[in-house]
């Protein structure tokens, strides 16, 4: 495989890699008051960023060892092939869909504290839907109320992570949302 081709197919990851790792970094310094025997509102984002970077590394090392630009078809691949054509397929590809996602992605985890975990988690479902080409507005914003609950209540009165709340206007949403939720 040519060498640009490769660095062409590696490239996103790359990127997505080096972010991770920014945003790992400033995970590792989250301001908060540690409560003894339960995990902090640090522990799930560096998780997920962990698991991001390992996936970027394999995506890396599998691009950058592949010698031809052709791969093998496995079944999964042919049977989504078979079931829908048009979306293993499309007629016109996106790119700056996925970076608008991505954007987003960022997005949402610079707002986080500002916001607070459910009104950022809320606005954030909502767009990317709307961003992957979901066209029912109320449907979506069901979604993504429904998701921010069910994340919030799994977090916060399940696991005891204790979530950013926000400042402002979005404290006084979040506490309203603990309390509807029951949670103390």
């Amino acid at each position: 495989m040519p060498v640009l081709l490769k660095l062409r197919r590696i490239a996103p990851y790359a990127i997505i890699l080096a972010l991770s790792g920014y945003l790992y970094d400033l995970a590792l310094h989250f301001d908060y008051q540690k409560v003894p025997g339960r995990i902090g509102p640090d522990a799930w984002p560096r998780i997920i960023l962990v698991l991001l970077m390992a996936i970027c590394a394999y995506q890396v090392l599998r691009l950058a060892l592949q010698r031809k630009t052709g791969e093998v078809e496995g079944v999964l691949q042919s049977l989504e092939e078979e079931a829908a054509p048009s979306l293993v397929h499309p007629e016109t590809e996106h790119p700056w869909l996925a970076w608008a996602g991505i954007a987003l992605t960022f997005g949402y985890l610079l707002a986080f504290e500002r916001v607070g975990f459910f009104s950022a988690s809320f606005v954030y479902l909502f767009l990317l839907m709307l961003v992957g080409g979901y066209r029912r507005v109320l449907t979506a914003l069901g979604i993504a109320l429904a998701a921010s609950l069910a994340f919030m209540f799994v977090f916060m009165k399940i696991v005891y992570v204790s979530l950013p709340l926000g400042r402002g206007p979005f404290l006084d949403v979040s506490i309203g949302v603990m309390k509807v939720l029951g949670i103390h």
